[in-house]
């Protein structure tokens, strides 16, 4: 029973690499962004849960620890990284098709920016490494989380490949602005910036307004994007959730060092 236990929150781990393994084949082998974004927010989901199960079981072992920071790495490094090499790839086929640009071996400067976007696997497996051995780190978090970082990106392949012709598509097939995505999510990553947690220790509204907030206007965003897709909602919203998560952080640390 004792094993079983401490067992169970490494499933929902490795189902979660599963699906970082599953979206990288998705996004390289068939180039379809969308289900490749999805896969990584299931892996997302599963590395709440496991998290989760853990602290209601009581069996957070540093085996446990080890295993969801190897996961996160391909799920929330690798995994991102390949869509945004697929996005790079598609900015310059998209921008250059007469131009001579060859996808299966591209000029010298062409493959470094081309592989710059697995930058934020490098910087991602950083950030995990060092999370695993700060203690600081178990209520708020320094730097941006990887599942965050990795759910940000995975938005931005969704509005790559939106059905509908937004204003935003040109802008996300530019290698200038990817390149400064890719900038930013490595400065994040590896920042230390105090970014505030979505565990809940108890429901509470006064302990938890800040959360709460934030989930209020992330649901607004979503819903808001979906309305101008025509749709119910739109995970293209999980973008600006990720930047208002970024911004309403920084908020908070001043006001932090007002009081």
């Amino acid at each position: 029973m004792y094993s079983i236990k401490n067992g169970l929150p490494s499933v929902f781990t490795s189902l979660g690499l599963i699906s970082g393994c599953i979206s990288i084949v998705v996004s390289t082998a068939y180039g379809d962004l969308t289900l490749a974004g999805y896969f990584i927010i299931i892996a997302a989901v599963l590395d709440f849960i496991d998290g989760m199960v853990a602290r209601a079981l009581k069996s957070i072992t540093e085996f446990g620890r080890q295993l969801d920071s190897l996961a996160d790495v391909v799920s929330f490094g690798v995994a991102p990284a390949m869509i945004l090499y697929r996005l790079m790839l598609l900015s310059y086929v998209k921008s250059t098709p007469n131009a001579g640009f060859d996808v299966m071996d591209p000029a010298l400067v062409e493959s470094i920016v081309l592989y710059s976007s697995f930058l934020v696997a490098v910087f991602s497996a950083l950030r995990l490494a060092k999370f695993n051995i700060d203690p600081d780190q178990a209520k708020n978090f320094k730097g941006l989380p990887t599942p965050a970082n990795a759910i940000f990106i995975s938005a931005i392949g969704f509005l790559a490949e939106s059905s509908r012709e937004l204003p935003l598509t040109g802008i996300i097939f530019n290698r200038y602005f990817l390149l400064v995505v890719i900038v930013l999510s490595c400065y994040f990553l590896v920042s230390n910036i105090s970014m505030f947690s979505l565990k809940f220790s108890a429901f509470g509204i006064r302990k938890n307004f800040l959360r709460y907030l934030f989930l209020l206007f992330a649901v607004g965003l979503i819903l808001g994007f979906g309305i101008q897709q025509e749709e119910s909602f739109s995970l293209s919203g999980l973008a600006p959730v990720i930047v208002l998560y970024i911004a309403m952080s920084l908020i908070n640390n001043w006001f932090v060092k007002m009081e």
